[in-house]
């Protein structure tokens, strides 16, 4: 415990009101701190009460704990001993109350003296008359409690924002999911990294490598659980030379009571287990961690659906000859979807970028608007749910007519008859040098690996950088790879994989053609520069 003395006075905050004490003011932590303004004591639990004796009438205590250990059994029986006229002490802790022992402990010991203990999630009623607990309670002391979660950061949880960002390598992996994403981060010193496309933040203790990927839900592994329900992806983390202590792991919950219905998945050997955070922040689960394997959010479902923080992905079908419609592919999905294991599963489709993110309500029908009226959505509505994979289908389809560059999306609320994501300007032919080339231009860089092919056979020299790129982005079978790599000279070599483009479409070529452009730009520049209809 902790007392911080205050220049401008001070007050112990009760249940129901703040008493003045001079120069004082009390919160309960587990450990010394230090703070800008602020001057933290070691205190204990006699200079607590002498504190409160100051008081007159004490009737109601409310506390706020960073977690609860078995040193707050003695003091909890010492406070209701000592004070006649106290007849209820409510205790918040960051973490839940756990393990149950030393609740039941202290639970027995108050009810021999005429008290009832009562749990809640992350709250403690304690009560002199055995009166019903309430959620309507425990709510008032969530309420009462807004404006001291800021005190959390004394607890020696570390925010999920200041942690290093760092963008991952993809690497192949010869498993079964080939499609799936895998990642890499080799850390180069102990502290917290964040991944630009997961938004994971690890704690390392030192240096190390860390390897993870998703992978697919069972539904059977929740069953069981109750109301249990996934709430993120699930993520399989390995750490190779090195030690990682602890997780944040992205939540898109906004309401509190959700939040406080957060939990992790922890799945070994075809078992789960269920660990409970030791902090939850706006954006983040924090949990400890011993041994690594399978970890995913999961909540449970006993309140009624409510907004989470969500996002609209956009995507541009390839354009063909024949074509005259632009297809827009339109994702609603949950905030903590990586945005990279959508795109990794439409590598043939355009990302376009936009200002994606929103609030939406589980069970709930949306409708997609577009303009102009002539272009056409299917399905006419549709309901939103947190899905967490494995496959992420669009959610709608818009047909446009291949001479409009540009759209209006926005996305309306069915039941309340409101816009929850207001309209966005979409462009169908404009890009940047940052983004994802558009739709348009497949067709362009198509024709380009046709009209090249010669050139491209004596001049490519990065042809097996090019085929392993393909081959981890499953665009080339194994037994033309192995072909490729066989292959005694290089133009040999780049004759097999161009031969392996034809039958694999116009979206092979474009992948291609992208590779190409990242191994050797100059080339590409110089074919491109000497015939500009291709521009």
């Amino acid at each position: 415990m902790w007392v911080s003395k205050h220049s401008h006075g001070s007050q112990l905050k009760t249940s129901n009101c703040l008493v003045s004490l001079p120069n004082i003011i009390i919160s309960v932590q587990q450990k010394k701190e230090t703070h800008t303004g602020l001057e933290q004591l070691e205190v204990d639990e006699l200079f607590l009460l002498d504190v409160l004796q100051s008081v007159s009438g004490l009737k109601k205590v409310h506390m706020q704990t960073d977690r609860w250990t078995v040193r707050w059994n003695p003091i909890i029986l010492s406070l209701v001993q000592a004070f006649p006229s106290l007849n209820e002490l409510r205790i918040n802790a960051t973490v839940s109350f756990n393990p149950l022992k030393i609740i039941q402990s202290l639970r027995e010991s108050l009810t021999r003296t005429g008290w009832t203990l009562t749990v809640w999630r992350k709250s403690v009623l304690i009560e002199r008359d055995r009166k019903s607990f309430r959620v309507s309670q425990l709510r008032t002391i969530k309420t009462e409690n807004i404006e001291s979660k800021r005190a959390e950061s004394f607890s020696g949880q570390s925010s999920s924002d200041d942690a290093e960002v760092f963008t991952p390598d993809h690497v192949q992996e010869d498993d079964e999911d080939k499609h799936k994403n895998s990642y890499r981060f080799v850390c180069p010193h102990a502290g917290h990294f964040q991944c630009t496309l997961t938004n994971i933040v690890f704690v390392m203790e030192g240096e190390g490598e860390v390897r993870y990927k998703t992978v697919s839900w069972d539904p059977r592994l929740l069953d069981g659980l109750g109301q249990m329900k996934s709430a993120g992806p699930l993520y399989n983390i390995d750490c190779f030379h090195g030690s990682i202590s602890r997780l944040h792991l992205p939540h898109c919950e906004i309401s509190e009571e959700n939040k406080d219905g957060l939990a992790v998945a922890h799945l070994t050997g075809g078992n789960i287990a269920i660990m409970q955070p030791l902090q939850v922040t706006e954006t983040h689960v924090m949990i400890d961690i011993r041994d690594l394997s399978i970890f995913g959010l999961i909540k449970r479902m006993i309140f009624p659906p409510s907004p989470v923080a969500a996002q609209v992905l956009v995507f541009l079908r390839p354009i063909t000859l024949r074509q005259r419609e632009n297809i827009l592919d339109v994702h609603l999905l949950p905030l903590n979807v990586p945005l990279s294991e959508v795109k990794d599963q439409h590598t043939e489709n355009t990302h376009i970028k936009t200002s994606s993110k929103c609030s939406l309500t589980p069970a709930t029908e949306y409708s997609l608007c577009c303009q102009p009226e002539e272009s056409t959505v299917q399905p006419e509505t549709e309901m939103f749910e947190c899905h967490f994979g494995p496959n992420y289908h669009p959610t709608f389809e818009v047909f446009v007519n291949v001479n409009i560059e540009e759209v209006k999306l926005s996305l309306l609320d069915k039941t309340e008859g409101k816009e929850v994501w207001l309209p966005r300007r979409i462009p169908l032919t404009a890009s940047d040098k940052d983004s994802d080339p558009p739709a348009h231009k497949r067709l362009t860089e198509s024709v380009f690996v046709k009209k090249h092919r010669d050139k491209l056979i004596k001049r490519v020299s990065s042809v097996m950088a090019i085929a392993d790129g393909l081959r981890t982005n499953d665009m080339i079978p194994d037994e033309m790879y192995s072909k490729v790599r066989a292959a005694k000279t290089r133009q040999e070599k780049t004759r097999l994989l161009l031969d392996a483009l034809d039958s694999g479409g116009a979206s092979v070529k474009t992948e291609f053609y992208r590779l190409l452009k990242d191994e050797e730009p100059y080339l590409v520049d110089e074919l491109e520069s000497g015939h500009s209809g291709l521009q």
